[in-house]
């Protein structure tokens, strides 16, 4: 690894994967921006380096990474045929590669590229899926995280989500994140450490709001005949 921006990234994504209470086995996605060189013209070129489809962020290593040149992704907006077409920006992402392009794009490259931000962290902690399935989770978000955190309401990933978040981020200046309505929360910064810190800020106040005002059992109690099989039995 001889990127500091992607080997950070490498470094942050171990240790968010490594606690489940951060995101669920190969959920999530994160991201760096940094600068490459061009081996065709020796120049400078900003690139992105992103987790790809279907990776675990535990165990990621630079192999299950995405490089993409950062130029060639944002210029996908002025191509983008809106949002009734927006599964054939994935395969566009084919002609933003850097090189052989390492791991497959995922379906969320959109939310990394083109949110302005040096680092994005997109999780699924159980904490922030609390906030986001919620019925009031709208009211919820701003009751809790003040100005600090944006409501998304829910759409499919893909290519606009990502403009919706990247549009949000820019209107919500001292946002640090956002829950996105029936999915997972989303965090950035301007440096690795700052998008990590961010991230679990906006797991561990949700943990706490609901450690305080949560129900010991939010599903009501086991319907008899329904309860876990034995140990032994969940393994076989």
């Amino acid at each position: 690894m001889t990127n500091q921006a992607a080997a950070d990234l490498i470094a942050r994504s171990n240790r968010l994967g490594a606690d489940p209470r951060n995101t669920n086995y190969a959920g999530g996605n994160t991201s760096a921006k940094g600068t490459g060189t061009d081996p065709v013209t020796g120049e400078p070129v900003e690139l992105l380096w992103v987790k790809g489809s279907g990776g675990d962020l535990g165990t990621l290593t630079e192999a299950g990474l995405a490089v993409l040149r950062l130029d060639r992704l944002r210029d996908l907006v002025k191509v983008y045929p809106g949002v009734e077409r927006e599964d054939e920006m994935v395969a566009a992402f084919d002609h933003c590669l850097f090189g052989l392009g390492g791991a497959a794009p995922s379906i969320d490259t959109a939310m990394h590229g083109l949110v302005d931000a040096a680092h994005v962290d997109h999780l699924h902690p159980d904490s922030g899926i609390a906030i986001a399935t919620a019925a009031a989770g709208e009211e919820l978000t701003k009751k809790i995280f003040g100005d600090r955190v944006v409501w998304v309401p829910w759409r499919r990933p893909g290519f606009q989500l990502g403009l919706d978040i990247a549009e949000i981020k820019a209107r919500n200046p001292r946002a640090v994140g956002c829950i996105l309505g029936g999915h997972g929360i989303t965090a950035w910064g301007e440096t690795s450490e700052e998008s990590e810190r961010n991230s679990l800020w906006i797991i561990d106040t949700a943990t706490a709001y609901l450690a305080e005002h949560g129900r010991p059992e939010p599903f009501g109690a086991v319907v008899p005949g329904y309860e876990p099989l034995p140990e032994a039995e969940r393994r076989a």
